[in-house]
């Protein structure tokens, strides 16, 4: 067998086995920065559902707006802090202004989105703040 041959097989079959050991774990998304990308790489190694965190973004941006309306934020973004605490970094311009502790507010979203479909086979998802508005306003109609 010419040595071409070989090594296009061999890069093949390491390709798939790779994507293969990666989808038990993550999910294929597509994302538009290298935050966004860290992020998700951080929400499925702590075996959550990316889904359901842009809901729970959506809960704690209300949250904010509500019980502290003076406060500006650009982005909120997952994070586990050092004792393992799931949390959602507060970012204003460029600067983390704080954090919230997510652990019961994911589980309370996460039992209200019992009918979300698994969507590990397709690859041309994108789950974000956009998403979730779409998702809940389907819901509604």
């Amino acid at each position: 067998m010419p040595s071409f041959l070989v090594n296009r097989v061999h890069k093949k079959v390491t390709t798939d086995a790779l994507f293969d050991f990666r989808t038990k774990k993550y999910l294929a998304r597509i994302v538009t920065s290298p935050n966004q990308l860290v992020e998700k790489i951080q929400i499925f190694d702590a075996g959550k559902d990316d889904r359901i965190m842009e809901l729970v973004k959506l809960l704690v941006t209300d949250f904010l707006h509500e019980n502290n309306p003076d406060k500006e934020f650009d982005e909120l973004r997952f994070a586990v802090d050092d004792d393992g605490t799931n949390i959602l970094i507060i970012i204003n311009k460029s600067e983390i202004t704080g954090a919230i502790d997510i652990d019961n507010m994911y589980e309370f979203a996460s039992s209200h989105c019992t009918d979300f479909k698994d969507l590990r086979d397709d690859e041309d998802i994108v789950i974000n703040r956009e998403w979730i508005l779409n998702k809940l306003t389907e819901e509604e109609n």
